[in-house]
């Protein structure tokens, strides 16, 4: 009987009966097999004393006419019924379907959703068209967002998905609304040691060089120019569609006083000024 369950990959029912080395003895009709510990469950359990005596599926994974042994495995089964399921929910969604999903896990590189029983993977690179520095600023978990599938593979089971693509990309219509040379508002997002970076619109953010923040402070924190959440104005100095950056200047909105101050006063003209440093 157990041949011919090793052949046909039937499911046959067995009992846990005790404990040997390295897993589990299996009683299947007075047919005692071996079940391995990796194989009893597809989760990691510490214990499985709820498993004993009780009447199990199994499948036989090893047939030894030799030597006599017989080796089966619960967690084939499980994953086996797991599949089937997942078969069936994963022919419900086609890719680009827009769906209802509910936060599981939040990581450093990313969330994973659950879509009515299966797992799917939400890459931060795929959660806004603006940069996200941690998920968690975005999601929390238990959260229910709607999210555009993007990818199915069939064969890993796995499923992407994003929610920038349910938006247009703010990208496409760069080259028609901002033009450079010109004057736009923009909201400061993040200053870090080397700049500023301001947003434009939704998802088009822009970085203002250190360099680019005052005609006379050098070498001066930007955190001592601007603060986050400040409206501004700045030039759009250069934009680069295939690398998607932009590069802004907040001290070209102001008079450059160096310009000024050679319109005001020419080459052997007298006028008070106050110490400012002694070197």
């Amino acid at each position: 009987k157990m041949e011919s369950a090793f052949k046909t990959q039937e499911e046959v029912e067995g009992i846990i009966t005790n404990r040997c080395k390295g897993g589990y003895v299996v009683n299947v009709n007075s047919c005692l097999c071996f079940l391995p510990g990796s194989q009893i469950c597809t989760k990691p359990l510490k214990n499985f004393d709820h498993l004993m005596n009780t009447p199990l599926k199994f499948l036989c994974v090893k047939l030894d006419d030799v030597r006599g042994n017989i080796v089966v495995s619960r967690r084939a089964v499980l994953e086996k019924s797991r599949n089937e399921s997942l078969d069936k929910v994963l022919s419900k969604f086609k890719e680009n379907d827009i769906v209802d999903g509910q936060v599981k896990a939040i990581l450093d590189w990313g969330a994973f959703l659950d879509l009515n029983g299966v797992d799917a993977l939400l890459h931060v690179t795929d959660m806004s068209y603006s940069r996200v520095k941690k998920p968690a600023d975005l999601l929390s978990i238990g959260q229910t967002i709607k999210v555009k599938i993007i990818k199915i593979d069939n064969e890993t089971r796995r499923i992407s998905c994003g929610i920038k693509q349910m938006h247009a990309d703010p990208y496409d219509k760069l080259e028609k609304n901002y033009k450079v040379g010109e004057i736009y508002e923009g909201i400061v997002q993040k200053v870090v040691d080397y700049g500023v970076f301001i947003k434009l619109e939704e998802g088009l953010e822009g970085l203002a060089h250190q360099s680019e923040l005052s005609w006379t402070k050098k070498n001066i924190h930007p955190g001592k120019i601007l603060s986050t959440s400040q409206k501004i104005e700045v030039v759009l100095l250069e934009k680069d569609i295939e690398k998607r950056r932009l590069s802004l200047s907040y001290k070209n909105t102001q008079v450059n006083p160096w310009i000024k101050f050679a319109q005001d006063h020419k080459v052997g003209d007298q006028f008070e000024g106050m110490v400012k440093n002694i070197t």
